[in-house]
């Protein structure tokens, strides 16, 4: 006979495995940062979705070309410091290309940044997975004890069968009849001293807060204010000012780039900001948008 797998044990897994659960919440939040930006004119052997990956996970990416090809590759920054501190060599290793190589970061190739400070996205991502992950745990835990209304004790083992008969009978929706004195004697029902349901408002809050901040740092319009009345116009759109600078530095990496790939490697490559995420933007930010891709649009009409 075929063994059924236990889905709850499987799943939560999801919830008490902290390092699967950071995993989890990582893996999610890049599903959707990965889609943050668009491009136009990237050749087939630099797709989108792993230029990305690499800019998002590594913090930075040197893209060389390599077999007549514009290929992205993580490395190790070193070399002779500039005048502003800045590495001027990047040691790579890619065995499925056979690269083992030192390359100069301005002659042999094009260093891109996710960010000015090459951090990229996993020191906020996992941050804010190790804080909802703790305070899943927390909820669920509440919400398991919230369970338990009342203790129960018996006296002796006879007493506590008793009990455990009369338990189960009524969970399963069959009355029970209790036909001896002793076991009124022997039982001792006490209320549960400590309230879990006042503590699971508290948690599911601090929840919805981690989940804000963790939205309103990858540049998504999230409300976090615990106000329990009604927000003013002005209330929701609070922290919008506070999504512009980590997006636009972002956004101003990639154009940074693509600007000296064109030049370099004769390539008519555009980023822009993806039209699904700049909805998510004030309508200040929103107008911005819309003007560069009007620009955009024109020089290549010219």
């Amino acid at each position: 006979m075929k063994n059924k797998s236990n889905l709850y044990s499987k799943y939560q897994k999801y919830v008490k495995d902290k390092d699967l659960s950071v995993k989890n919440y990582i893996d999610e939040a890049l599903l959707k940062t990965k889609s943050m930006f668009k491009y136009n004119g990237l050749p087939d052997s630099l797709p989108y979705f792993e230029l990305e990956k690499i800019l998002q996970t590594n913090g930075y990416g040197f893209i060389i070309k390599h077999d007549g090809e514009l290929i992205c590759l993580k490395g190790g920054l070193g070399g002779q410091l500039d005048v502003y501190d800045n590495p001027t060599k990047i040691t790579v290793a890619n065995p499925a290309l056979n690269i083992n190589d030192t390359f100069d970061i301005k002659q042999d190739g094009v260093l891109m940044l996710n960010d000015s400070q090459k951090r990229g996205l996993l020191p906020v991502l996992g941050k804010y997975a190790v804080l909802l992950t703790d305070t899943n745990i927390s909820l669920n835990t509440v919400a398991i004890l919230s369970r338990i209304t009342l203790l129960i004790s018996a006296s002796d083992d006879k007493t506590k069968e008793s009990a455990d008969k009369f338990v189960n009978d009524i969970l399963n929706g069959d009355f029970s009849i209790i036909g001896e004195n002793t076991f009124f004697d022997g039982v001792n029902v006490q209320s549960s001293t400590h309230s879990q349901t006042g503590q699971i408002t508290p948690l599911i809050e601090l929840l919805q807060y981690y989940k804000s901040g963790l939205l309103s740092e990858i540049g998504l319009n999230s409300n976090f204010n615990m106000k329990r009345e009604r927000l003013t116009n002005n209330e929701v759109n609070l922290n919008t000012d506070s999504l512009l600078p980590s997006i636009n530095n972002m956004l101003e990496e990639r154009r940074r780039a693509v600007n000296t790939l064109n030049s370099k490697y004769g390539t008519d490559i555009k980023v822009q900001l993806s039209e699904l995420w700049s909805n998510k933007l004030p309508k200040e930010a929103k107008d911005e948008v819309k003007d560069e891709a009007k620009d955009e649009a024109k020089d290549d009409n010219q």
